[in-house]
């Protein structure tokens, strides 16, 4: 499909802009939350944590790996109470759960009561992020999908580069305080995460709006067009709806989950063992870097990720090939894995390292193409499946590496293995545009976008990535 026939019109544009604007702060800040409240046991650990439970290294990880598997248990069952209950609802709902339980978890006695704790608050956030995913592609056409999902996922990689400042300064200042003897600076950590995911309540029932029709910062005329323009885009789309139990069981989520876990198993493993990289720099390349030094350069991997994927987001909304794209990028990530192996500096090391980060952080762009495949409550509960998989990857992408290199005794063949799982993550990424393009062709009854036809004379343009069925008249409301 050519590109000019995919450019929004001028309106679109500047509304769909707006709305970025509007809805993306608050779902990326949720999402950051989120995030914040995940990690905080890996922050609290080395800080005190451990030391004061008599943690040791397994039970440490097992207390950290039970939040992923009450998250993988509980999100796709979820997908029918959210998608009854609505987005605002299901979304304030979930931080109440949530936060009450992270604030139970800062008074855990022993590891025992911290290990359910931590398995529920997993259980209690499980249907966050999903829910999430489905209100953008409620709120944005499929042109804009790409940019929104990515500007989410990038909010939650800033965890990893906010997380230890904000954990270091919060035990700091709760050791410091008189009653730090009986309620240390890790304690207060957990708690105060906890308390901001509460206080998050507020801004979530102001700001998860429905409807165009319910946003103030539109006018009469913007509500009614940016309306027009959602329910045109849908109709277009005019993909079929299923239930939530033929989603589950049908094939494609799970096998585009199982391309999503590819990808983010990169992600969550540039995250975790970058710091160990760059802590070897001193035996393998004979530099010396401090603490501070180190942080910066553990963290320029993932801003260089975040940057390529807010760029990969914006070529594939204006061409809808975020398969396409996908596919590039695992393959560039997996050049950067080989690279890992014969890089000669630290210089190269890092630039191998941001080119692994860069595939691990386009995997967000498979949520885009699952909205063009699959519609409604169907794609709520597909959503579910491909970010579970992908969740599971958190859990797994530590235990495997770690076990790769304590076999082998060096990172190499560990990042060779990741280098394979991206190869299978390409492939995938392929085969899912394809389910795109032909989901599209069917649904539209003409040339789909990967014949290179344009649209019959005087058709409609085709937007190149879609938005779901209809709501109901409450707007976030989808039934099974």
């Amino acid at each position: 499909m050519p590109l000019e026939a995919s450019t929004p019109s001028a309106e679109l544009a500047r509304l769909s802009r707006k709305a970025l604007w509007r809805i993306m702060p608050l779902a990326g800040g949720l999402g950051l939350v989120a995030f914040l409240d995940r990690l905080s046991i890996a922050f609290a650990g080395p800080m005190g944590m451990n030391e004061d439970l008599g943690l040791s290294a397994t039970m440490f990880g097992f207390v950290v790996g039970i939040f992923t598997i009450g998250y993988v248990l509980f999100e796709v069952p979820t997908a029918g109470l959210a998608t009854k209950a609505g987005t605002r609802r299901w979304v304030m709902q979930i931080l109440a759960v949530w936060g009450t339980l992270q604030c139970i978890l800062a008074f855990s006695p022993n590891v025992e009561v911290m290990a359910v704790l931590r398995f529920l608050l997993g259980a209690a956030e499980a249907g966050f992020t999903p829910t999430i995913y489905y209100f953008i592609t409620t709120w944005f056409v499929r042109s804009y999908r790409p940019l929104a999902f990515v500007i989410y996922g990038t909010s939650i990689g800033l965890s990893s580069i906010l997380g230890p400042l904000v954990a270091t300064s919060i035990v700091n200042a709760g050791n410091a305080l008189p009653f730090a003897a009986s309620f240390p600076g890790w304690r207060m950590l957990l708690l105060l995460l906890g308390v901001l995911a509460l206080v998050s309540i507020l801004p979530a029932s102001r700001g998860l709006i429905a409807t165009p029709h319910d946003a103030k910062w539109l006018t009469p005329p913007e509500q009614d067009s940016y309306a027009s323009l959602l329910a045109a885009d849908a109709e277009d789309a005019n993909i079929g709806h299923q239930s939530i139990s033929q989603t589950i069981r049908d094939w494609r989520p799970w096998v585009i989950g199982l391309g999503f876990f590819a990808l983010n198993y990169a992600s969550y493993t540039i995250q975790v063992w970058t710091p160990t990289v760059v802590l070897g720099f001193e035996t393998q390349f004979g530099t010396t870097f401090n603490s501070y030094q180190s942080a910066l350069l553990s963290g320029i991997p993932v801003l260089v990720g975040a940057t390529y994927a807010v760029f990969v987001a914006r070529v594939a909304g204006r061409t809808g090939n975020s398969g396409v794209l996908i596919v590039g990028s695992a393959v560039l990530g997996a050049v950067g894995c080989l690279w890992t192996v014969v890089a000669g500096n630290p210089i190269l090391l890092l630039m191998a390292l941001a080119m692994v980060s860069m595939a691990g952080q386009s995997g967000v762009l498979y949520m885009p193409l699952v909205s063009r495949v699959f519609s409604g409550a169907s794609a709520y509960s597909a959503i579910a499946i491909v970010n579970s998989m992908g969740a599971f990857a958190a859990f797994v992408s530590p235990i495997i590496t770690g076990w790769v290199i304590d076999v082998t005794g060096n990172t190499n063949a560990g990042f060779i293995f990741i280098a394979a799982l991206l190869g299978v993550g390409a492939v995938i990424g392929f085969v899912t545009q394809r389910l795109a393009w032909r989901t599209e062709r069917r649904s539209n009854g003409a040339p789909g976008v990967d014949d290179g036809v344009a649209p019959p004379a005087g058709a409609a343009a085709v937007v190149p990535v879609d938005v779901p069925g209809a709501a109901s008249a409450e707007g976030d409301k989808v039934t099974s």
